[in-house]
């Protein structure tokens, strides 16, 4: 039974995927249409190249957090299977981005409970590696709006080294534990987690060129509003993550996007990037989705001959 269930979710996972990226289009395609594609080909190339960088080095992220919790596989599948629940954002909530992961690890014997607590402290460390690289990007603010406020900043960049700490992710893990009635809490040490958090603000500072690379194919702006428009592109993420009703932040994203942009670009430039940083992301996705099923392909055509 288990057998003949799971293609048939696999069809259903697809097909919402495809129904919600669809929907999300279609609502806007008559912006799309007055897009002018006047692209250089150079940067936009940097920047796909940049965010390929960005997924496969976010993958080996979350293998490196299953090692940390001892629940991890080999490498290549740990990859894989990352790449795999991808589409799984594109459907309201997070559970589908999980449960995609979950069949490469239940077929190693790794308990689905490890898997579940890794799953939430890598949410929390793309959360809080987009939220300090946003810290950062105040410091580039392109009006002095924020200027009376950079003594708040270093104080909340302070605190979020704070509150990395184990204890008090602990603390939370152990609220939701109570809850699950499960065991959520980490055997990671102060140390491990801060090493884990500066390799995701490193990563974050990979997309965040990326997304400046996208705007700068579109639109000419200085070297010196990277950091402003990485950080324009950390915040976006955050509130789209915690929409959990929109699917992948759509619509949500793009509108913390186009206001972010307004500050340093005219208003139509500013829709057009955040409309077609969708398709950057989406594009960049597909691609390295399919990758993943032609190697695991691949892999199983060897398993079968040896």
């Amino acid at each position: 039974m288990k057998k003949k269930l799971i293609p048939i979710i696999k069809i259903i996972f697809f097909l919402l995927v495809i129904y919600f990226l669809g929907r999300y289009f279609l609502d806007n395609w008559d912006k799309i249409k007055e897009i002018n594609w006047n692209i250089d080909i150079f940067s936009l190339t940097v920047s796909f190249l940049l965010y390929f960088v960005y997924i496969i080095t976010l993958a080996s992220l979350w293998h490196f957090i299953t090692k940390l919790n001892q629940c991890s596989i080999r490498h290549s599948n740990a990859v894989i299977a990352y790449l795999y629940s991808i589409p799984g954002k594109y459907i309201p909530g997070k559970v589908f981005m999980l449960a995609a992961r979950c069949p490469a690890y239940e077929k190693k014997g790794r308990p689905l409970r490890k898997i579940t607590v890794c799953f939430l402290l890598e949410n929390a460390c793309t959360l809080l590696g987009a939220a300090f690289l946003f810290l950062i990007s105040l410091f580039f603010f392109p009006n002095d709006l924020l200027e009376k406020y950079k003594y708040w900043t270093i104080l909340l960049m302070i605190a979020f080294f704070i509150c990395i700490n184990p204890r008090i992710i602990n603390f939370f893990l152990g609220i939701i534990g109570k809850i699950a009635k499960k065991d959520m809490l980490i055997p990671v040490t102060y140390p491990e987690m801060l090493k884990t958090v500066l390799l995701f603000i490193l990563n974050w500072l990979i997309v965040g060129s990326g997304f400046y690379m996208l705007v700068h194919a579109i639109y000419p702006v200085p070297a010196s509003q990277w950091l402003y428009i990485g950080g324009i592109y950390g915040l976006s993420t955050i509130i789209g993550i915690l929409a959990l009703f929109a699917p992948s932040g759509l619509g949500v994203r793009e509108g913390i996007l186009t206001a972010g942009l307004c500050l340093i670009m005219p208003e139509e430039y500013a829709l057009t990037i955040s409309l077609i940083s969708r398709l950057w992301q989406t594009a960049a996705e597909i691609i390295l989705v399919s990758g993943a099923f032609l190697v695991n392909q691949v892999i199983r055509m060897k398993e079968k001959k040896n």
